[in-house]
């Protein structure tokens, strides 16, 4: 009921929106707008002034609206007449849902495991970093859709250190010259429509995590290298600026576990969590 009548008394405040269509509500107030699309579950529409400029879009339930008149899309903005109006018609025009969606991502991470025991200074270069990566969907319907993602980190320690495991692999100190995590695997996604241009997307997605670390013991090159299979868990919110461009931002946490890695040609058993959290931010395309 709050929502309608806000609705209702801005459109009464600026008194500027195009009364091509009309919404009457249930609850009995009328909207000046331009209804853009009518689906099974709701009735879509903008408010744009008269100089052209869109305040707003939006949404009701068409459970919500008890009569509503739309102006034919192929005359000059002749209004059917009220017995016409009734039934509701489904008319697609550039509101449609897009079908593809390239999310373009960089942000934030932190290693929540995996560096137990190891120096303060140490954890602190690879444990906080910054990822990059993409997800590209194709939706088989107007919630769901399936995709391709990826994801890459790496990072630089900038000093020796002495891990537990030092003298196990007979060094002494070790420097990790360059540390990489990268990510690809198949996504499921359901998207939620608050209005228009403001969408939730919720999506979970699993595939291959590799992990790999170059750096030096005692000053002798070596590197470590591993993969798993990774299970990552995660939302983002998507603000459509136009039609085919908008910005988002998101959060996901990553499982993944470590149980085996090659040491300098050599497998070694082990038990190193790359379980992680990324707090993302990007572009988005749609199509």
């Amino acid at each position: 009921m709050k929502r309608y009548l806000f609705l209702f008394v801005l459109l009464l405040v600026f008194h500027c929106a195009t009364a091509q269509d009309i919404i009457v509500t249930s609850e009995g107030d009328t909207i000046d707008c331009k209804i853009t699309r009518i689906t099974s579950e709701f009735i879509h529409f903008s408010v744009i002034d008269k100089s052209g400029v869109l305040l707003m879009r939006s949404r009701l339930p068409l459970s919500k609206v008890t009569h509503y008149e739309q102006s034919d899309p192929n005359d000059k903005g002749n209004l059917k007449t009220e017995s016409e109006s009734r039934e509701p018609e489904v008319y697609v025009d550039e509101s449609e849902p897009a079908t593809f969606r390239l999310s373009l991502n960089t942000g934030y991470t932190y290693q929540l495991g995996g560096y137990e025991g190891m120096p303060d200074t140490y954890k602190k270069q690879v444990q906080s970093l910054w990822n990059f990566g993409g997800e590209f969907n194709y939706f088989l319907s107007e919630k769901i859709g399936v995709g391709v993602k990826y994801n890459r980190i790496q990072t630089k320690a900038n000093e020796d250190f002495v891990p537990p495991f030092s003298t196990a692999f007979g060094f002494s100190s070790l420097r990790d010259e360059r540390i990489r995590f990268s990510y690809v695997g198949l996504s499921l996604l359901f998207r939620n429509f608050y209005y228009d241009d403001q969408v939730m997307n919720y999506f979970i997605s699993g595939g291959m995590i590799r992990y790999r670390t170059d750096g030096f013991g005692d000053g002798i090159p070596f590197y470590q290298k591993g993969d798993t299979f990774g299970l990552v868990l995660g939302v983002s919110y998507d603000f459509i600026l136009v039609k085919n461009f908008g910005l988002g931002f998101g959060a996901e946490i990553n499982f993944a576990r470590l149980s085996e890695f090659d040491n300098n040609g050599t497998i070694v058993i082990s038990d190193f969590s790359l379980t992680r959290l990324d707090l993302t931010i990007g572009i988005r395309l749609f199509q």
